[in-house]
C-alpha cells in the first residue's frame, strides 16, 4: 500500500471515530440546536397583540 494512501485511510478512520465520539457526547448530554428565534416582524406582531390585550383588560395590568 502506498504511504499517502495509508495516511489518507488513517485520517479518514480517525475522522469516523471522532464523529462517533461526538454523536455519543451529544446524545449523552442531549445537546440540541437552539430554538429558532422569531423574526423582527413576528416580534413586532407579538408586541402589538400584547399591547392590544393590555388595553382590552386594563384592570389586570401589574397583577401577575
Amino acid at each position: 500500500m502506498h504511504v499517502n494512501s495509508r495516511r489518507a485511510m488513517e485520517n479518514y478512520s480517525w475522522e469516523l471515530i471522532q464523529n462517533m465520539i461526538e454523536r455519543d457526547i451529544n446524545s449523552a448530554f442531549k445537546l440540541r440546536e437552539p430554538p429558532e428565534m422569531p423574526s423582527k416582524k413576528e416580534i413586532k406582531k407579538i408586541i402589538k397583540h400584547t399591547i392590544q390585550d393590555a388595553k382590552t383588560f386594563p384592570d389586570t395590568m401589574g397583577t401577575d
